[in-house]
């Protein structure tokens, strides 16, 4: 249940400026997660590191070679293309 108050923290401090004024003169995460319950959002210091680390995580993957390998071939618009690609293809053999 906390990590949707942390999501829904974030989105009020982005879209409130005097928030948003006070979560920029927070020093620490202790100041943070004061700010966030004072103004009703139950964050605690757990869902600001699963936070951290899963920020973490999906930066490397979008960087990674193997993210690549997850994605499908290019979708091809021309029927022309891909017919011309399989008349190329070698043929079995009769025997």
């Amino acid at each position: 249940m906390s990590r949707e108050a942390l999501r829904d923290f974030l989105r009020a401090v982005e879209h409130h400026q005097g928030l948003r004024r006070d979560a920029a003169q927070c020093r620490d995460d202790d100041q943070l997660l004061a700010l966030a319950r004072r103004h009703g959002f139950n964050v605690i210091q757990r869902d600001l590191c699963d936070d951290a680390r899963e920020s973490a995580i999906t930066s490397w993957f979008e960087t990674s070679r193997i993210q690549r390998s997850f994605q499908s071939p290019p979708f091809q618009s021309n029927p022309s293309q891909s017919t011309a690609s399989q008349s190329t293809a070698p043929q079995p053999q009769k025997t």
